[in-house]
């Protein structure tokens, strides 16, 4: 059982509203922690709060850049060394995918190009096989060395998990598990690799679906997605155990009617 929550992106009421909901259970943060959309003050505090907490913590895009391998420039108004030692000597408590509950937990999700990729052994053995394929992956093409002729330095991280589509300023057909767009790249989640929750392409309100599948010159529903890196008013969160996706701050989880209406509106 775990509470999913999306992007962050240093919002301290956010991160804190995650955190105390269901605090028994496991917590799953989908990267992104840093770079608000907002100017946000306490940003250093927020990502404290979560790395000292026990829940999971998936890389995400933001978080990548202030790395000292620096995959991409970074995307904040602070400067790449902003964060970067908090981040290097907190390295271990971040990993690319995670497992619950037969859901695959990405930063930006598996595309049916990375999926491809997988052994069939691998997805055959399901989301957990999958999960820890990618983290493998992960830490290989970290490794990789890519020289930048923009700025005349190398940076690392070179693979497909780790392309940019050309939908949001790179250079490749698709997009690795934290920069895959879906809408933008004109494709679907994986449904090869099963149940899947994401976020990175912004949402206005969590926003799920299922992908689709040909069967014998048939289209049939596939897997279910969700896409969790909502912008509008709320925290939301998805628990696994209830299969709802709820607003921590609000209270919309107390009320049936109003959880209604917000699983309503999730699907618009």
């Amino acid at each position: 059982m775990a509470i999913v929550v999306g992007d962050i992106h240093g919002d301290l009421e956010m991160a804190r509203s995650f955190l105390a909901y269901r605090p028994e259970e496991v917590h799953v943060a989908l990267g992104d922690l840093v770079d608000s959309r907002k100017k946000i003050a306490h940003e250093e505090e927020c990502l404290d709060l979560l790395l000292q907490s026990s829940a999971v913590l998936i890389w995400g895009n933001h978080d990548l850049a202030y790395l000292p391998e620096r995959p991409w420039r970074c995307f904040g108004n602070f400067g790449e060394w902003a964060f970067r030692e908090k981040y290097q000597s907190n390295r271990g408590r971040f990993t690319a995918a995670y497992a619950v509950d037969g859901w695959l937990c990405t930063h930006a999700g598996v595309s049916q190009h990375v999926a491809r990729l997988m052994p069939a052994e691998i997805i055959s053995d399901g989301a957990e096989a999958i999960a820890n394929w990618v983290n493998v992956e992960f830490t290989k093409q970290l490794q990789i060395k890519d020289p930048d002729v923009v700025v005349g330095v190398p940076r690392y991280g070179f693979g497909p998990l780790f392309q940019i589509p050309l939908c949001r300023g790179g250079y490749n057909a698709f997009g690795g598990v934290f920069w895959c767009d879906f809408d933008g790249e004109q494709t679907q989640p994986a449904p090869a690799v099963g149940k899947q929750i994401f976020g990175h392409s912004p949402v206005p309100y969590p926003d799920r679906g299922n992908s689709f599948v040909l069967d014998d010159g048939e289209v049939r529903e596939g897997p279910p997605w969700i896409n969790m890196n909502a912008i509008e008013d709320g925290v939301w969160v998805y628990d696994t155990k209830t299969d709802a996706i709820v607003d921590v701050r609000s209270g919309v989880y107390n009320n049936t009617e109003k959880q209604e209406l917000a699983d309503l509106r999730c699907r618009k």
